[in-house]
C-alpha cells in the first residue's frame, strides 16, 4: 500500500497554523471539535489505481481527503469558515490535489456550531509524487 497520509497531514496542518495559530487539528472525524476553530482532516479512501497496476505490484494509489472546518464565533462564524476553507483548498491544491467538492452542512451535534465539509482527491505514485486527477 502506498501510505502518504502522515506528509499530506503535516503539509496541510502547517499552511493551517500559519494562518490561524490557535486552530484545533485533527487527523480523524471529530462529533463535538473540543476547541474552536477546528480542522479534522481525515483520509477517506486509498485504493489502487489500476490502470498502473503490474499484475501484483501497486505503482499507484487513488486518494480521497475530507475536511470538516467548524466555528462557534458569535458573529462571523460563516466568514471564519470560508477563510480555512481557503487555506485548505491553497495548500491541498500545492499538493497538486483538485477539490471535488465543498459545502456548508448543519452541524449535528450543536445548531450554534458553523461548519463547512470539502474532499479533494489525487493519484500518488509509489514514489510518493502526487498527480491530479
Amino acid at each position: 500500500m502506498i501510505d502518504v497520509e502522515v506528509p499530506v497531514y503535516a503539509k496541510v496542518t502547517e499552511a493551517l497554523l500559519a494562518a490561524f495559530p490557535d486552530i484545533g487539528l485533527s487527523s480523524e472525524h471529530v462529533r463535538a471539535p473540543p476547541s474552536f476553530p477546528h480542522v479534522s482532516i481525515v483520509e477517506l479512501d486509498n485504493t489502487v489505481y489500476r490502470r498502473s497496476q503490474d499484475e501484483n505490484t501497486e505503482n499507484h494509489a487513488s486518494l480521497l481527503y475530507e475536511w470538516n472546518a467548524y466555528s462557534n464565533l458569535k458573529t462571523g462564524k460563516k466568514a471564519q469558515c470560508r477563510a480555512i476553507a481557503a487555506v485548505l483548498d491553497s495548500a491541498f491544491a500545492a499538493l497538486n490535489f483538485t477539490r471535488t467538492m465543498q459545502n456548508p452542512i448543519p452541524n449535528a451535534e450543536s445548531a450554534t456550531i458553523y461548519r463547512i465539509v470539502g474532499r479533494h482527491s489525487a493519484v500518488v505514485g509509489k514514489d510518493g509524487l502526487i498527480y491530479r486527477k
